[in-house]
């Protein structure tokens, strides 16, 4: 069931704060969620863009970063955030397509304390908490009652409500207890203590949401005015695991001001995205069907073959193409489902795409189905190495500076392990726009470098254990 955003009652207004000395990274463990399928978000972007020059790649020493370990959910993928003094963990669904931050506290009734990992805020604990008053809202506002409200509904009938609040916050660190000196790492951070739920937020595992689009209440928006972190940029790198429990099991890595070099297994190439706010947006270009599988944009097998979807760039294009780390399958135009049709039949020797149907794969077959290659604007500013791989020249010489991702058959294919069978998750649905989920996010290191306004790709296995491994050994 695809659900549609609607911010009932948010008001944003800008805040930046200059900060100055050593460049501040902070990399943090991700862990995974399953919220459901086929949530899905039709997004409006009709914001113009500006012409920023902020530096935001990571330092040379990368034991300059913070690493944190790496824990995991179900399906979607969610941080934990220690929120108070002293700290208590929520853990909250990291999503780019969505602005603010909240979850449940204690004025909150049946909202979700049997499915979720964590038991409410407790903001009466917390010695530094705050109530935000009428004439300071930022992230709500105030009508009938004296606190600062927010609400946030979906078309399929979930929904949650809050007040806006603000604590001292910091991000990822140790799953299972806080940090000794919290004060090093925490920052006063704005977020909507919930009070009620419906719906999958109230039977999803995260205790809540963490806002990572491009607006001034977003969690790295924040951490960046207040100083925590140097550069407007992040990075999310996420991996997919056949089981997760509250416990936590690896799925990835998130990084705040930054790209960790060390997580890469190829060199970043970037796409453009000329939003300025909002969500994270780029254009799609081509789509080909590569045989033989593979993970890599570069095909480790000489026998294989690349099939062009035939399709004008503007059907590809109806609208706005986003990424979006909250929506845990990718949605595409309705334009493409008769050409990728027509492009499966050819390159699988006669046998027709079935988007509906599970399917008992073994693990050869499943291996053997064909890669989806998608075509993306490359970056205005260009890209360090013309021969770095996951560039498209070698595929269309015409536009050497576009880039190339790979979705291999192990991210759109996800099996269920109740019926032992495949279903494939790329939908070709939509009438206006698309949205790039998580799904076609696995497998690589994804920079969001907001202030020069593009989004980079470096393949990854995105395991957490590497970069602390590096730690340890330094």
């Amino acid at each position: 069931m695809k659900l549609s955003l609607l911010l009932i009652a948010a008001v944003l207004t800008s805040s930046t704060a200059a900060y100055e000395g050593e460049q501040k990274m902070i990399t943090m463990p991700l862990i995974p969620h399953h919220v459901q399928h086929e949530r899905q978000r039709q997004r409006r972007l009709d914001r113009p863009g500006q012409n920023w020059t902020q530096p935001s790649e990571s330092p040379d020493d990368p034991f300059d970063l913070k690493s944190d370990a790496l824990y995991q959910g179900y399906g979607t993928h969610y941080v934990d955030l220690w929120v108070g003094t002293p700290p208590q963990r929520q853990t909250v669904i990291v999503d780019t397509g969505s602005s603010v931050t909240a979850f449940p506290c204690m004025d909150c009734s049946n909202c979700g304390s049997g499915y979720h990992i964590d038991g409410y805020f407790q903001e009466g604990k917390s010695t530094t908490f705050e109530d935000v008053e009428c004439k300071e809202c930022w992230l709500g506002h105030c009508s009938m009652s004296p606190l600062c409200e927010l609400s946030v509904s979906y078309q399929e009938g979930s929904s949650w409500k809050a007040y806006e609040v603000t604590d001292l916050m910091y991000a990822g660190g140790p799953h299972d207890k806080a940090l000794e000196q919290p004060e090093s790492e925490a920052f006063r951070f704005h977020f909507g203590c919930q009070s009620h739920l419906t719906g999958l937020f109230k039977t999803q595992m995260a205790d809540g949401i963490a806002g990572m689009e491009m607006s001034p209440s977003s969690l790295w928006k924040q951490a960046h005015t207040t100083g925590a972190i140097h550069n407007e940029a992040f990075s999310l790198c996420f991996s997919r695991q056949p089981v997760a429990s509250k416990e936590g099991t690896g799925a990835g890595v998130m990084t705040l001001g930054g790209t960790d070099t060390r997580l890469h297994t190829t060199q970043m190439v970037y796409a453009n995205q000329p939003k300025d706010n909002g969500w994270f947006t780029v254009r799609m270009k081509a789509m080909y069907l590569r045989s033989g599988g593979g993970e890599s944009v570069q095909s480790n097998k000489d026998s294989s073959k690349l099939q062009k979807v035939v399709i004008a760039e503007d059907k590809l294009n109806s609208g706005d193409v986003i990424v979006d780390s909250g929506t845990t399958d990718t949605y595409l135009s309705s334009h493409l489902a008769g050409p990728f049709m027509d492009a499966w039949h050819t390159i699988m020797d006669g046998e027709n795409w079935d988007g509906e149907t599970p399917v008992h794969l073994t693990d050869e077959e499943l291996l053997a189905m064909p890669t989806i290659m998608i075509q993306l604007e490359g970056w205005a500013g260009g890209n360090d190495d013309p021969m770095a791989q996951g560039l498209a020249g070698t595929v269309d010489p015409a536009h050497p500076h576009d880039i190339m991702v790979a979705v291999p058959p192990t991210h759109y294919m996800e099996y269920s392990v109740k019926t032992q069978k495949y279903t494939p998750r790329f939908y070709f649905i939509e009438s206006h726009g698309g949205v790039l989920g998580a799904n076609f996010m696995m497998g690589h290191d994804i920079h969001f470098d907001v202030a020069n306004f593009r989004v980079g790709f470096a393949e990854s296995e995105c395991e957490y254990r590497k970069v602390a491994d590096t730690d340890t050994e330094g």
